[in-house]
């Protein structure tokens, strides 16, 4: 996982760090931006080999990429995007990415718009989607499966809380429903950059760390539609503290259950592979 230096220091020092050993590898100092999604392509070693930084709002999609001996960070912008000479022509940032997966070495975006933009940090192209049965008012997360991705979309219209699951072919970028049987013995954790799925017996379930009934904030778009937004996971200072706790839905009861007793309070919300805390075999 990538940790940054807390806000009030002048240059933003960002790191990889195994949650395990705590092996800790320096970055290149990222001048800018100051919100942004991390993901890393590790190699057959399991060495991290290029770190790519996704702007969450930008005039253009715009990722920083740099390989781990480099000393600075190369941007790439998605000049080709449909929007660019409009964006252009307004004063404040155009692009708002709400999630990414990283699946083999593509970085699959969300725009807030409903856009999917897929960058690929090998090539260093850009390729663009569209999404299915996509809402302003609902929230949605990428999640990266066995090679695929999927969108999870949670439908805050409906009465209580329902689920719909999209999984997208990769070459020839269409989408399609997850179908029961695909949704059997499957738990999902979801979390803005940082979403994933496991197998788990007699499950069928969703964990977030809020409630999906939450209000959000309004946002205006650039056609003058406004929305509700809900990005559940912190994106200002590491120092902001929020009450969280785990909410986990079961999608064939239609019930939610609160995980933890009393919420707590914490810095920096995460889920972690159980894998990662394995003891290395020798």
């Amino acid at each position: 996982m990538v940790q940054r230096k807390p806000f009030y220091f002048r240059e933003q020092i960002d790191f990889l760090i195994h949650p395990s050993t705590c092996k800790r590898i320096d970055l290149s100092v990222l001048h800018s931006p100051n919100k942004g999604y991390f993901v890393f392509y590790v190699g057959p070693r399991g060495t991290p080999l290029v770190v790519a930084c996704i702007q969450i709002m930008s005039v253009v999609p715009t990722v920083h990429v740099m390989c781990l001996r480099d000393v600075y960070w190369c941007v790439h912008k998605h000049t080709s995007n449909l929007h660019l000479s409009e964006a252009m022509c307004r004063p404040i940032d155009n692009t708002l990415i709400t999630d990414v997966a990283l699946i083999g070495t593509w970085v699959v975006c969300a725009e807030f718009l409903g856009q999917i933009l897929i960058f690929d940090i090998i090539e260093m192209t850009w390729r663009t989607a569209s999404c299915p049965e996509w809402s302003l008012q609902d929230a949605h997360y990428l999640v990266a499966s066995i090679g695929e991705v999927v969108i999870v979309s949670c439908l805050r219209a409906t009465v209580g809380s329902a689920f719909k699951f999209f999984k997208k072919d990769m070459e020839a970028l269409e989408w399609s429903p997850l179908d029961g049987q695909e949704l059997d013995d499957t738990s999902w954790f979801l979390c803005k950059g940082q979403s994933i799925h496991v197998k788990e017996e007699d499950g069928r379930k969703v964990y977030t760390f809020d409630q999906r009934r939450c209000s959000g904030s309004v946002v205006e778009s650039s056609d003058g539609r406004k929305a509700t937004m809900c990005i559940t996971d912190t994106l200002g200072p590491p120092t902001l503290k929020n009450i969280t706790n785990i909410y986990a839905y079961n999608l064939v009861a239609g019930t939610v259950e609160i995980v933890i007793p009393t919420s707590i309070v914490m810095e920096v919300r995460r889920w972690v592979q159980p894998g990662i805390f394995a003891t290395p075999t020798k």
